[in-house]
């Protein structure tokens, strides 16, 4: 197989600030990314890690001239919409993104931008990891199966471990996901994407599933047992709007009282 060369370079409208950060960050690190995509497995999961990883501090953000008009900010204080975590004992680089890119040019300059950090010789990443949900429309969902597509140096690395994962056999991955992993296609980094099915509102269950892999791969302890319950939490109001909505429905149909001949009102 020939040699992979660097050859990502920097967007033309994106960069990434690292600010007054004194930890180094150790060759070889994992940089996992979270993108506000369907059933907001992304977020979930980075604001999983960051939130139980004790030693993840923030240490920079990604501007660019394509973030929409949208400000995040928790408890009053105003954070940058894509940010950037380290946490040394893992060696993990943790990004998250909880505003979506509404303009798809903007996908491959968010890319560069990315994985040129990424390379670089202040960081020197070994591998890059996305996730993205698998619509499901209708109903509810009642298991969480993870699947994976990866670069081939990944694969063989995903089936050492024996995981309780299967390959996606064929498919399509859209958005900033998809350009993330075509860059590193063409440079140093090693890709891949976990999936599993969401419903087209948030999934915490979904990304527990996937953060249980997490755990076994990076040898992590986060604890899936909140968002399980969030999960369920969702499914019964899910549940309780549907009885709602049918409710509401038959009473439209329903006359206000019987119609002369008739003893019942058959839907």
């Amino acid at each position: 197989m020939a040699k992979k060369e660097y050859v990502c370079n920097k967007g033309k409208r994106s960069s990434i600030v690292i600010e007054d950060f004194p930890i180094e960050i150790k060759e070889g690190s994992t940089f996992i990314l979270g993108f506000a995509g369907i059933g907001l497995i992304g977020p979930i999961i980075a604001n999983t890690l960051i939130d139980q990883l004790p030693d993840i501090q923030e240490i920079g953000f990604l501007t660019s001239e394509y973030l929409p008009p949208i400000s995040v900010f928790y408890k009053g204080v105003l954070k940058h919409p894509f940010r950037l975590y380290y946490s040394p004992s893992q060696n993990l680089i943790v990004g998250i993104s909880e505003v979506p890119f509404q303009v798809a040019t903007a996908y491959n300059d968010l890319s560069r931008t990315i994985c040129n950090w990424a390379l670089s010789d202040d960081v020197k990443a070994k591998e890059i990891l996305i996730f993205q949900g698998i619509p499901q429309r209708l109903g509810v969902i009642d298991e969480y199966p993870v699947y994976y597509a990866a670069e081939e140096n990944m694969i063989k690395k995903l089936k050492d471990l024996n995981l309780e994962i299967e390959p996606v056999e064929k498919g399509i991955i859209v958005g900033p996901e998809a350009t993330i992993l075509n860059e590193a296609l063409s440079n140093k980094l090693d890709a891949y994407a976990l999936f599993t099915p969401v419903l087209e509102i948030p999934t915490p269950e979904g990304a527990a599933s996937i953060i249980a892999i997490l755990n076994k791969i990076y040898k992590l302890k986060i604890d899936t047992g909140q968002l399980i319950e969030q999960g369920k939490e969702i499914k019964a109001k899910m549940l309780e709007l549907a009885q709602k909505a049918q409710e509401y429905q038959r009473q439209q149909q329903l006359p206000s009282s019987p119609k002369e001949g008739y003893t019942q009102y058959f839907q």
